[in-house]
């Protein structure tokens, strides 16, 4: 009895703590992706400053 207590106690700390949890996913729930943009190249040398600034940000 005592173990319930506690357990029921660490979940009453933990939700004041943290909140309640979301929703859980199911797996039935996730729709796979695919990237389907085409891998840029990088800038030649005669490429601007900005140009290679936008391909070393990720952009």
């Amino acid at each position: 009895m005592d173990e319930n207590l506690a357990d029921s106690d660490i979940a009453q700390e933990r939700v004041a703590r943290f909140g309640t949890l979301p929703p859980r996913i199911r797996p039935d729930d996730v729709v796979e992706s695919v990237d389907t943009d085409s891998p840029q190249e990088m800038p030649g040398a005669a490429g601007t400053e900005a140009q290679r600034q936008v391909f070393l940000a990720g952009g």
